[in-house]
This record gives structure tokens, sequence and C-alpha cells, in this order.
């Protein structure tokens, strides 16, 4: 790094602060290779051995934000703790013994609250993290983006669906969980919050790659490298229409959609 620390006899304090954001900038990306070595340990290897790994990150986040010398990047930090706090939770509730679709309502219900308070933590006021609903008659097409993504998704990952929901009632709770426990939830999570603040820090271009290639980590669990793909570049878009519109509430329908025609819509077609 071509930084002199020392400038006219003193201790140049603007280049000490330069030198910081640049460890910031190589930590922040160092993170992402962690996280999808983690995922991936989780994946493969243990599922044990993945949530202490987990645990260690999250401990080491939460040690970061404590660290004055790195207040620029106070927000960021406290936006990534919910990346390992969401396989946690995800494996850290009994789900044991109840239906799928309420597993899937347990673990979004303290993420809410975790994303809730980590909004507070770093003053992010709701319209800035996208809940808003002005021209929404656009917002709704938007939403349209969600079904042929969803078909690109159905025929990238074939889901094996061992107990399709029939009942009227059971298709309504599966869409409704669908819709704001996946979609809302993710979209609240990585575009509300993480790519916001890391958009303050690193701009749009590379926050656009750094929240995605996050996403695509937490895809590795899914074993399928088409998926990642598909993930990441799903991922790139809904940043894109984040940045154009200022909202979540189209891209969180349209992510909702894209589940409810894998595991719903499809399976009732072809299965």
């Amino acid at each position: 790094m071509n930084i002199k620390l020392l400038h006219k006899g003193g201790f140049n304090i603007k280049a000490l602060f330069e030198l910081l954001i640049k460890a910031n900038d190589f930590i922040c990306w160092l993170f992402v290779f962690f996280i999808a070595l983690t995922e991936t340990i989780f994946t493969f290897v243990s599922i044990s051995i993945g949530v202490i790994l987990y645990l260690t990150i999250l401990i080491s986040l939460l040690i970061a934000v404590l660290m004055k010398n790195r207040e620029p990047y106070h927000p960021l930090y406290s936006a990534l703790t919910l990346i390992p706090l969401i396989r946690i939770i995800s494996v850290s509730l009994p789900l044991t013994g109840i239906p799928e679709v309420f597993g899937i309502v347990a673990v979004s219900i303290p993420l809410f609250i975790a994303g809730v308070i980590v909004a507070n933590i770093v003053g992010i006021k709701p319209s800035v993290m996208g809940f808003r609903f002005a021209k929404l008659h656009k917002q709704l097409l938007i939403a349209l983006l969600g079904l042929p993504l969803g078909f690109i998704q159905f025929y990238i990952i074939q889901p094996d669906i061992k107990n399709k929901p029939a009942a009227p009632e059971e298709i309504l709770i599966w869409v409704i969980a669908l819709l704001i426990c996946v979609g809302l939830l993710e979209e609240f999570l990585f575009r509300g919050i993480l790519f916001h603040v890391a958009n303050t820090l690193l701009g749009n271009n590379k926050a656009m790659f750094f929240t995605s290639l996050l996403y695509t980590a937490l895809a590795i669990s899914s074993k399928s490298l088409l998926n990642m793909i598909s993930t990441f570049f799903i991922s790139i878009l809904f940043c894109r229409i984040f940045i154009w519109k200022e909202s979540i509430v189209g891209i969180s329908l349209a992510h909702g959609i894209i589940n409810i025609t894998v595991y719903l819509i499809c399976p009732l077609i072809f299965y």
C-alpha cells in the first residue's frame, strides 16, 4: 500500500484512516469466503461443525462492532450478523414433528425480529429499506417476474416433493408462508438492510456483488451449481430493481411467487 503514515514529522491521521478503510474492504470480501466455506462444511461435512463455525463468525462480527477504529463499518458488521443467524436459528429450533410450512413460519419470526433490531441499531428507516407503496401497479408488474423465473428455477432445482398440499386451506397457508416468511423476509434482510448498508460503504456495483455472493453462498445447501448460478443472477436483478425503484414491495412479491411457482404451481402441473 503506497500510503505514508508520517507526514511533516507527525502522524498522518488521514492516511491511517484510509489504511483502515482498505483493511475493512478486504475483511468484507474475506467474510464472503468464510461464509461460503462454512456453508460448504455445513452442507457436505457436518451440520454441528458448520454451526460452531457460524457461531464463531457471529462472535467475531460482534467483536468487530465493538472496535472503535472500525467505526465507519459498524453498520455493515451489524448487518452481517444476520447471515450466521439465518443458519443458527434454522437448525436450533425444535421443529421435529410439526408440518414443514409451520417450521418455515417458526424460523422466520426470530429472523424478522433480528432484522428489525439490526435496522434500529444502524438507524435505517422503513422507507429507506424499501417499504414504499407508491405506484403500486408498477410493483405488481415487477412481481410478475416471479412466474417465468419460477419456471426456470423449477427446471433447475427439480424439487422432490413427497407431500403436495392438496386442500385449498393448506395451499393458502403455503402461499402466505412463501410470500411473507420467504419472499418478504429475505428481501427485507438482504436488500432492505444488507444491500443498503453495503451500498453506503462500497457503492452500487460492489454492494450488488457483495450481497449477491453472500446470498448465493447460502444456496450451497441446494447442492446444485446451476441453482447457485441462477440464484446469483436473480439476486443481481433484484438489486438492480431495488436501486431503480427504491422499493422491496415488487421484488418481495416476485421472490415469493418464484417459490410458489417452484413448490406449488409446477408440482401440481407436472407431477
